[in-house]
């Protein structure tokens, strides 16, 4: 049986931002939202140079700015409104991640997660993030972690959860 995986830290403001935008990008798919964006906007004002601008035009137009004004809002804004509105972002996280379940204590919250809550996981140079519900995750920062237990916690990810997403 493997040793469990430990690791305490406490999200920086720009940190947990960060995690946010990535998490975004993947779940969202911005490069096509972008495309389609500004496409629908070069169209509309295509069309408002060839023709009178009739509803066509403006209807591409206004789809084209709100597509692209909610991926801005999505990468640029709501990680921030996300991490001032949620204290418990600031206390101090202590994770114990083992066979039978993962600890997870802050200065409020004393309890072990069943590895079944969770449906998926991803990771990148900075973040491992685990998803569970609709719109939850969890974010833990590689930082905090020695080479040996990175390791082993994408190992045990693996095992308990399945293999990463894209």
């Amino acid at each position: 049986m493997n040793s469990p995986v430990t690791t305490t830290f406490t999200f920086t403001r720009d940190e947990y931002v960060l995690a946010m935008k990535r998490h975004y990008r993947s779940a969202l798919n911005v490069g096509r939202d972008v495309v389609a964006g500004l496409f629908a906007v070069a169209g509309g004002i295509f069309l408002m140079m060839r023709s009178s601008g009739g509803w066509t035009a403006w209807a591409l137009l206004v789809a084209g700015v709100v597509l692209l004004s909610m991926v801005a809002y999505a990468l640029f804004v709501l990680p921030s409104i996300l991490y001032r509105s949620q204290p418990k972002l600031k206390d101090e996280y202590s994770l114990r991640f083992a066979e039978d379940g993962i600890g997870f204590k802050t200065r409020s919250i004393d309890s072990t997660l069943q590895w079944s809550i969770y449906q998926s996981w991803l990771f990148d140079n900075d973040f491992y993030i685990m998803y569970h519900g609709k719109r939850d995750l969890s974010v833990i920062p590689r930082r905090t972690l020695s080479a040996d237990d990175d390791l082993r916690l994408r190992q045990m990810l693996t095992a308990k959860i399945g293999p990463p997403r894209n």
